[in-house]
């Protein structure tokens, strides 16, 4: 019980409460541990690339273009960076610069980490995007390294590992004992305690990705309204924005998840009223 108790405080003072740039409440690591975060969610973003679908080698005409895009994308991120940092002086206490990449994935998609790295997949380009949608895009995904996002599915990823590791030791002795009485061998003891963790350790991935999935769309809305004004701040006129956002080809039968939620965001946009969207002074 005691046990119970020392490790109920830990996850009750590890995490703390915090109010996004939208006055959204969240529940983060404290600052002193953002280093962690950062790692942590740099970790997962790499997974994300390593599992994609990898682009074809180009041919010369593709790579030509490839570049081209690729230069347009760093202008375009080194332009929203600058508007980021004069948007939101703090974020130099978490990390120095964005580092804007183009990773060559064969589907639409976009990942980001608390460190301040941003990836566009090379699929995107293939999507024929107006350069302010293109803007919005990378200024939705920097938004929520802004908006800690990205500290808030860690923080989840914690407090759900550290509630598996409580319950764990119960469970391995109710059923450790129970094992023992049926069997009247240690060695069952052992095979059961080792099926118990690993049963432990899938449950605390899959309900942390419950979790996460439950506040990904108040995350992806909140990355919207952000996005626009990170984008007035850095020069673009909020109509031009919402006029090529609307304009973006129709959906199609077997559309990607991505382009999906791209959809989504450009009707959430939309039916936002103008007075929200104003860059902080």
């Amino acid at each position: 019980m005691r046990r119970l108790l020392r490790a109920s405080l830990v996850m009750l003072t590890i995490a703390g409460c915090s109010t996004s740039p939208e006055g959204r409440t969240q529940l983060v690591l404290p600052g002193s541990m953002h280093s962690f975060s950062a790692i942590y969610s740099e970790i997962d973003m790499r997974m994300q690339l390593i599992t994609a679908t990898s682009d074809p080698a180009c041919g010369e005409e593709e790579c030509v273009a490839n570049r081209a895009f690729d230069l347009k994308i760093l202008t375009l991120g080194e332009r929203l960076a600058g508007a980021a940092f004069r948007q939101y002086p703090d974020l130099t206490t978490r990390f120095p610069q964005f580092e804007i990449i183009v990773a060559d994935k064969a589907d639409p998609g976009a990942a980001s980490s608390a460190a301040g790295a941003v990836v566009i997949y090379r699929g995107v380009q293939r999507l024929n995007l107006d350069e302010s949608v293109l803007a919005f895009v990378l200024a939705r995904e920097i938004s929520q390294v802004i908006g800690s996002h990205h500290d808030e599915n860690v923080t989840t990823n914690v407090l759900v590992s550290l509630a598996a590791q409580i319950l764990m030791p119960f469970l391995n002795v109710a059923r450790g004992a129970a094992s023992a009485v049926a069997s009247g061998t240690t060695a069952t003891v052992a095979s059961t305690a080792a099926t118990t963790t690993v049963l432990v350790s899938a449950a605390s991935l899959a309900g942390a990705s419950a979790i996460r999935a439950t506040y990904r769309p108040e995350q992806i809305r909140e990355a919207d309204i952000m996005a626009m004004k990170l984008l007035r701040t850095a020069g673009w006129e909020s109509h031009q924005v919402f006029d090529q956002l609307q304009a973006f080809s129709p959906a199609t039968k077997n559309e990607h998840a991505w382009t999906a939620e791209l959809r989504e965001s450009a009707q959430h946009i939309a039916g936002t009223s103008q007075d929200r969207i104003t860059p902080q002074s």
